[in-house]
């Protein structure tokens, strides 16, 4: 006979979700643990984004009076705000990690492109201007 479907109230989906978030174990580690299918944390994890989402949007709606539409077009644009930011974050690890690793280009970026390329035009000719 089949197995009934098993209902799981919202906060144990949080929690197991968070957990998965957390990275100190894998989704097929928690499933294990909990006697769950991976799978089953990967959509419980889309099924609470979306939901913080729509609630994201409620929200907008409600605090500046805006249509469903517009309210959803501010999401998205918040959405991007934040990719974007979290892009420049790491960009800027990066060209700290560059800058400490070859501080030999961290002086030579202090000056203009025009001139860095110019020294570098001379070096490669043989003079340095």
């Amino acid at each position: 006979m089949k197995e009934s479907r098993r209902k799981f109230d919202e906060e144990y989906k949080k929690q197991i979700v968070q957990e998965y978030l957390s990275g100190n174990r894998s989704a097929a580690e928690i499933a294990a643990a909990e006697g769950l299918v991976a799978g089953q944390i990967y959509h419980w994890k889309t099924q609470l984004e979306h939901r913080a989402r729509q609630e994201r949007i409620e929200e907008i709606q409600t605090e500046q009076q805006v249509s469903p539409e517009q309210a959803r077009r501010i999401r998205e644009l918040e959405e991007e705000l934040e990719a974007y930011k979290a892009k420049i974050a790491e960009q800027a690890i990066e060209i700290d990690l560059l800058k400490k690793l070859h501080p030999s280009l961290a002086c030579e970026r202090r000056s203009s492109g025009y001139i860095g390329i110019k020294r570098r035009l001379g070096q490669r000719n043989g003079r340095v201007k």
